[in-house]
């Protein structure tokens, strides 16, 4: 049996019991193949909530380009504004591989909020936190070198998973896309920092060498 959408969410999982199951019952559960649309500015206002496999979340500029907001991992969940009334006019989600995505009505949704008012306060806890990783990737974009930006990105989730030798959580299309380069750019800058010892590399396992 798959898990309940609500046990992946930060947003859900704190509730008592009996009321996230009020709430899963109002869950559609969805299957998407990979490189299929899940939302499009055509969709209607859900919220999507990934329940299992992976996708990216991206706009599109004048030229037909994407630019990567989110990669949506499992328990990621996605279109809280437009829960609210807020139009979505360029907002793309795509399933990079074979994934199981969770569906929450916005009318459902905002009878939640009616009846459970601590919902307000966990869905502004997550803006913020959203609010934070998407200013910190303005700051990376702003890096006019791409293996600048590379390693700040290889330093961040270093950190963050508190060991300098970790596996890429996203693959290199997606990590290209997210830095603002090319697939064979990300590579040629892979090997140049291996060149200058500053990591060590075996497709997507990565050792950082330098003490920082």
């Amino acid at each position: 049996m798959a898990e309940l959408c609500i046990n992946l969410v930060p947003l859900f999982n704190a509730l008592p019991i009996d009321e996230q199951m009020q709430i899963e019952e109002l869950i559609h559960h969805q299957n998407y193949r990979k490189n299929e649309l899940v939302l499009a500015p055509t969709s209607n206002n859900n919220l999507i909530i990934l329940a299992h496999g992976s996708a990216r979340l991206y706009t599109l500029n004048k030229e037909g380009h994407e630019n990567v907001i989110q990669v949506l991992k499992t328990g990621d969940y996605a279109g809280e504004n437009w829960l609210f009334g807020e139009a979505n006019t360029n907002t793309y989600v795509e399933a990079t591989e074979d994934s199981e995505i969770c569906l929450l009505n916005r009318n459902d949704f905002l009878a939640l909020m009616k009846k459970q008012p601590e919902l307000s306060i966990k869905l502004l806890e997550q803006n913020i936190i959203k609010v934070r990783a998407l200013h910190k990737q303005i700051q990376l974009l702003s890096l006019p070198k791409v293996e600048d930006r590379l390693l700040n990105y290889l330093q961040t989730y270093a950190k963050k998973v508190g060991h300098k030798s970790f596996i890429l959580p996203l693959k290199m299309k997606d990590l290209a896309l997210y830095l603002g380069t090319t697939p064979e750019t990300l590579s040629r800058k892979f090997v140049l920092l291996e060149k200058q010892g500053v990591l060590k590399r075996n497709l997507r396992q990565i050792q950082l060498l330098f003490k920082k």
